[in-house]
């Protein structure tokens, strides 16, 4: 899909003026270290966007910094002063055309992580900002600054008090060793923070949850008008002048169609039912926390984040279509972050895809990501965060990425024996890893203790990176056994804008006998979800077909004729770009890709 990063970026912003914002579909879970099997705060995230992603993982180390220095990450966000030291950190880096604000999620060499949640659409999206505001130097000021999740809160509320946020709304979670706090923000200069608490759960969305809170409590700190604007703006009205303990912030600051939105609704509804073990119908009788019967561990936390929404009508030929699940058509990353007393040993579980059809690695943060989990280094990622050219967003073979994302854009498509096949395989290797852990943790304590942090570090790093090698040979296999189609585009390059059509052939083989193909069931297009994070689902289909040995091996292969602008929507351009072909051969399901430009 060929013409320039000016293309480029003009296409992406026309589809990013028609959609909401990014990581649009996002959730987190979080565990009170008291109510944690392990005894540790646990923190689990989705990571949901639309569209191409590409995920990488980085190391950015700590730096000192000359008197005067500025910084600035959006084009139009406001210059902030540097501060003299900032401290390093694990960075998971949302990189998209258009340069996403809202995404990313950190772990610093303190242990502090941070992860966030959309919550637009509140009643406050017309504030004002002072010189542009601040939107992504929100989380990666905390990760560069704060020693504590205590302390991620402070910076937050002095950047969005001397700034403004430009984002309608926004949940910020961050934990270290000892607190977890969730600090919601909203358009401009107005905040509320509260800590989960060590006996608690709590599940979020994409809607603000905070509901009716002791407001004087020493673990909540809000804007000091916060209460007041409500009253003055008509949204909340105190059943006593004065008394302010029927508050609700949620309530107050956001119209109760966002909670009752289907893609909010039913993925809190699924979350809530697992937690509490019974369904709940009203959106308004969603808790923001409970105080669980019994204690949740790792992969209790890796079930929510993995979990459907049970009422899905799932007709779409595909088993994803729509952000009603929790592991949805959206999900680029899950990560469960295990919040260990000492920072180096704190580990992460994470997948490179949706977490029901690909495998959560280990991997500890402060042990520095495997070098296989990017292809840039972390000045070129920071510098092209919002400038990244076109080549960054093509198909890389060589790269670990495209293994699980080859893996689950076929098995999605197939039928369910191929995805309890693919999931046995991933519970086996999983189930290796569980029981390795202990004794990873006792030997990175033993050599910190016996040599150095250093020897240590190097220990858990290699770990990480042989359990993602692993992973990525594990989900290679798992392609090759579902045996997709060979294909070929028979073009270099296509157009986004131009009317035109193109040949794509289907070749024969043993497996494959094209005159049983069922020509109608067949659809060619990209994989990733549409800029309303829902299944692409109007995919091009075909126009004609011939049957002819276009290979010369005696076997009759099938040649589409695809309309190209059809197939070529939702790309960008200059990008190569895998487009695959699905559809139905002697009544079995299958699919496929070739690569264009």
């Amino acid at each position: 899909m060929k013409f320039g990063h000016q293309m480029l970026v003009a296409a992406v912003a026309t589809a990013v003026a028609g959609m909401a914002v990014d990581a649009s579909a996002c959730s987190t879970v979080v565990v009170g270290k008291n109510v944690s099997a392990t005894g540790e705060i646990i923190v689990g995230h989705n990571e949901d966007n639309d569209l191409r992603i590409v995920m990488s993982q980085y190391w950015v180390p700590a730096a000192d910094h000359k008197s005067g220095e500025m910084i600035t990450y959006e084009p139009a966000a406001a210059k902030i002063p540097q501060v003299a030291h900032t401290y390093g950190y694990y960075w998971t880096q949302t990189l998209h055309p258009a340069g996403y604000s809202f995404s990313d999620g950190f772990v610093n060499e303190h242990g502090v992580a941070i992860v966030s949640n959309n919550c637009n659409k509140t009643f406050e999206e017309e504030n004002p900002v002072v010189d542009g505001g601040v939107g992504y130097g929100i989380r990666r000021l905390m990760a560069e600054r704060a020693k504590t999740a205590r302390e991620a809160v402070d910076v937050a509320i002095g950047l969005v008090t001397k700034y403004g946020y430009t984002s309608g709304g926004r949940t910020y979670t961050v934990a270290d060793r000892n607190e977890a706090w969730q600090i919601m923000l909203l358009k401009g200069h107005r905040y509320i923070a509260r800590k989960v608490q060590d006996d608690e759960v709590t599940y979020i969305a994409n809607a603000f949850s905070l509901d009716k809170i002791d407001v004087d409590a020493k673990d909540v700190i809000m804007s000091p008008d916060l209460i007041e604007h409500a009253v003055k703006t008509g949204k909340y009205k105190p059943a006593k002048a004065g008394d302010a303990s029927d508050f609700s912030f949620r309530e107050s600051y956001q119209p109760v169609s966002r909670r009752a939105a289907d893609w909010n609704k039913d993925r809190a509804q699924t979350a809530w039912e697992m937690l509490m073990g019974k369904e709940t119908e009203d959106q308004e009788a969603f808790p923001y926390s409970i105080k669980p019967e019994k204690k949740l561990g790792v992969a209790d936390v890796q079930a929510i984040l993995s979990g459907h929404w049970k009422r899905e009508e799932r007709t779409s030929g595909f088993f994803h279509q729509s952000m009603r699940d929790i592991c949805n058509v959206g999900t680029f990353e899950s990560v469960v972050y295990e919040m260990k007393a000492d920072p180096l040993l704190t580990r992460g579980w994470k997948t490179s895809g949706r977490p029901c059809e690909t495998p959560y690695v280990p991997f500890f943060p402060l042990a520095k990501p495997a070098e296989a989990r990017a292809f840039m280094s972390p000045d070129v990622a920071t510098a092209e965060h919002f400038h990244a050219s076109p080549d960054r967003f093509d198909y890389k073979a060589d790269f670990g990425l495209y293994a699980f994302l080859d893996a689950q854009n076929l098995v999605d498509y197939l039928d369910d024996a191929a995805r309890k096949d693919l999931r046995a395989a991933i519970d086996a290797q999983q189930l290796k890893w569980v029981s390795e852990g202990d004794a990873v943790l006792k030997t990175a304590a033993y050599l910190k203790k016996t040599v150095s942090p250093a020897k240590a570090e190097a220990y858990l790093h290699q770990y990480g990176a042989d359990a993602y090698n692993e992973s990525v040979t594990l989900m290679r296999g798992a392609f090759a056994g579902m045996k997709p189609l060979r294909v070929a585009i028979l073009a270099d390059t296509l157009s986004l804008t131009k009317k035109d059509t193109v040949d794509v052939v289907l070749f024969g083989s043993d497996d494959v006998d094209v005159t049983k193909a069922d020509q109608k069931s067949f659809i060619f297009g990209v994989t990733y979800p549409n800029p309303d994070v829902d299944l692409y689902a109007d995919r091009a289909k075909p126009t004609k077909v011939v049957l002819k040995d276009v290979d010369g091996d005696g076997r009759p292969d099938a040649v589409f004729t695809f309309p190209s602008d059809a197939a070529a929507k939702y790309g960008f351009e200059g990008v190569v770009t895998d487009l695959w072909l699905f559809g139905t051969v002697g009544g079995e399901k299958k699919g496929g890709f070739d690569l264009v430009k």
